[in-house]
């Protein structure tokens, strides 16, 4: 099962259409939130990139919410978001109340038996994602590395976080699949810490770094020519890198282009909000509609130009739902492969 997100783009299109109809029949009312407070729960800590996009999001929405609600953010973090998707889950009022944001791994959690994940990510009223994703394989601009093919001929010595992190899973499940050779210095603790190592010649490369973020610490890196992209982590091409290979281009065979759609399906859900099971269709509705409006407003757009907070293809609710019934009809043989391949127990394993 090869996933399209063209495909699922249109079926969440429809979806959108339908729900449209809808809600002219019955426009939002008003009452619904006026007076209420909406308690925005993020799953990151205060300053990092969940936090920055959930406070600009929630910003915005006491304006197209009707009723005009208050939102308040409340920082819930602790195990890369897990501590938040699981309050949302399991604890959350589902009177439309709470609103939360966690990250694009929720989506194959249970897919990929991660532990104390007791979530099944379908069942969550997914209001929308601000952006997707694209991770960038970097290489030291004075380093002999120019190109995709490059690091399937030499060794890449890249620098690693933690042993769930991107920086770590992705280079290693690109080694075991397509015969990637990178070499994983694991134990910095961020990916500030990696940009430094690469400023300093201790690795030459990265093996992941979120565009989203790179402009944030890193603006003059790409127009200053200072690293070289090699490999977009992505199903979808950022615009800026039309020439740079993304994941669905590196697969030889249908087998790994399955094994690695399953595993960087996560990034299409960048900064994903969401309800919690049975919530209140009313406030799905409302939330959905107001997500949107948002999107498109020009006072939104222009402020995160300012900031320089990426919105490259944003995903709507219904476009996060078709995605999640792709991935699940994914065959268990297919699924047990990519979980071998993102296996950290070995860093030396390619």
């Amino acid at each position: 099962m090869r996933i399209n997100l063209g495909h699922i783009r249109a079926m969440g299109a429809a979806l959108a259409t339908l729900a449209a109809s809808t809600a002219f029949a019955q426009s939002p009312d008003e009452s619904f939130y006026k007076g209420k407070t909406i308690n925005l729960v993020i799953g990151g800590t205060v300053g990092d990139g969940y936090d920055i996009y959930a406070r600009l999001l929630g910003s915005y929405l006491t304006k197209h919410v009707p009723g005009n609600p208050r939102v308040i953010p409340q920082n819930l973090p602790g195990a890369g978001t897990l501590v938040a998707a699981n309050y949302m889950y399991e604890v959350a009022p589902k009177d439309g109340t709470a609103l939360g944001t966690v990250g694009g791994g929720t989506a194959t959690g249970q897919l990929f038996k991660t532990p104390n994940f007791r979530i099944d990510p379908r069942r969550y009223n997914w209001i929308g994602s601000l952006n997707s994703e694209v991770g960038l394989v970097l290489a030291w601009h004075d380093q002999p590395f120019k190109k995709y093919q490059d690091i399937l001929e030499r060794e890449f010595v890249v620098g690693g976080g933690g042993p769930t992190s991107g920086t770590v899973i992705f280079p290693l499940v690109l080694n075991r699949v397509v015969g990637a050779k990178f070499k994983i210095i694991p134990g910095y603790k961020g990916t500030s810490d990696i940009a430094l190592a690469m400023e300093r010649g201790e690795v030459m490369g990265t093996g992941s770094y979120h565009y989203s973020s790179m402009i944030q610490s890193k603006p003059n890196w790409i127009s200053e020519k200072q690293v070289v992209p090699l490999v977009q982590l992505s199903l979808i091409k950022h615009p800026l890198f039309p020439d740079v290979p993304n994941i669905p281009e590196l697969a030889k065979t249908p087998e790994q282009a399955e094994i690695l759609q399953l595993v960087f399906a996560r990034q299409a859900m960048g900064r994903p909000f969401l309800l919690p099971p049975g919530a209140s269709p009313e406030a799905t509705r409302i939330l959905r509609t107001a997500f949107n409006a948002i999107l498109k407003d020009p006072e939104f757009l222009q402020e995160t130009q300012k900031r320089k907070i990426d919105l490259t293809l944003p995903m709507t609710g219904e476009e996060i739902h078709a995605l999640l019934d792709k991935l699940y009809a994914t065959s268990p043989d297919v699924i047990e492969k990519a979980i071998a391949a993102s296996d950290t127990g070995d860093l030396g394993k390619r």
